[in-house]
């Protein structure tokens, strides 16, 4: 967990650890000494420093013209995780009266599977970090967020997804309430959905995205591919795999992790650069030309 924190840009904790106890080398000499290793991290190929990007276009736009790429094609993918993808996709299901929102950058691919198959009130969502800090002004708001998942789990000895929303939801709408542009934001792009339920689809780990739609909307629930070990017995059935693990493959594939960035947000819709990198481009187009094969 403290290689993936890394890998995300995420030093805190490892250094305070470290900074206090040696906690991080005291980790890793006893897997030493154990003969153990910890789950490999998948190194980006392309440092994040030596990709560029065009200019902004709008999300769904810029997925058409991926798609439409992809298409056409020669290349095809054969990353045995994306079977699994499909997989996931499959245990989401689709029902009526429901809409389904997919949070990206990392549910990209689930999102054109379900488009593949011309189901209805689909929506992607370039919802996250940078989303966050834009519509607040704040860097670390997600954090602050985040924070309501983390002290109900330290304090409200919950042992349920109920209990434990019971006191998460309420929090996190009191955080959001200082936050006044993201919360109004929020709340108008799900009031445009006239769905009876949403089901908000994520990568994982600790729903924060997720139960932040739900601290703002009775109608969302949740489907997450996985979570963190602890929040297993939380999430329960809202949790695909609990290979924690498998985050990684999740969200280090191309399409998902280096080919869209977010550019901003205005008038209700999500804007993205497109990576200007042809063979990110055509590995990326290569994941979805073998998802869109899964399909037919």
């Amino acid at each position: 967990m403290l290689d993936d924190l890394l890998d995300e840009g995420y030093t805190e904790l490892n250094n305070k650890l470290e900074q206090a106890c040696s906690g991080v080398s005291q980790l890793r000499a006893y897997l030493k000494e154990n003969r153990a290793e910890p789950f490999p991290v998948y190194c980006k190929p392309y440092p994040s420093t030596e990709i560029t990007y065009g200019r902004p276009c709008e999300l769904t736009e810029a997925i058409e013209k991926l798609v439409g790429n992809a298409e056409k094609s020669t290349d095809i993918c054969n990353d045995v995780f994306l079977s699994e993808l499909v997989d996931f996709c499959k245990w989401i299901g689709y029902e009526e009266d429901t809409a389904y929102i997919f949070l990206l950058r990392d549910t990209l691919l689930p999102y054109i599977y379900y488009q593949s198959k011309n189901r209805k009130n689909i929506y992607p969502w370039l919802l996250g970090r940078k989303t966050v800090a834009t519509l607040t002004g704040t860097d670390n708001a997600d954090d602050e967020i985040r924070a309501s998942i983390i002290k109900a789990l330290e304090f409200g000895k919950c042992n349920n997804y109920d209990g434990f929303c019971g006191m998460v939801l309420p929090d996190m709408r009191s955080v959001l309430k200082k936050y006044p542009k993201l919360e109004q934001s929020i709340i108008t792009l799900l009031g445009e959905i006239k769905d009876k339920h949403i089901i908000v689809v994520e990568s994982g780990c600790s729903g924060t995205f997720p139960m932040m739609l739900m601290s703002l909307d009775s109608r969302v629930d949740m489907r997450m591919f996985t979570t963190y070990p602890y929040l297993l017995n939380i999430y329960g059935n809202k949790i695909y795999s609990p290979k924690y693990e498998d985050s990684r493959l999740f969200e280090t594939l191309y399409s998902q992790d280096l080919y869209f960035r977010f550019s901003g947000f205005g008038g209700g819709k999500f804007f993205v650069e497109k990576c200007s990198n042809k063979e990110i481009e055509k590995h990326a187009a290569a994941e979805i030309k073998a998802v869109l094969n899964k399909c037919k």
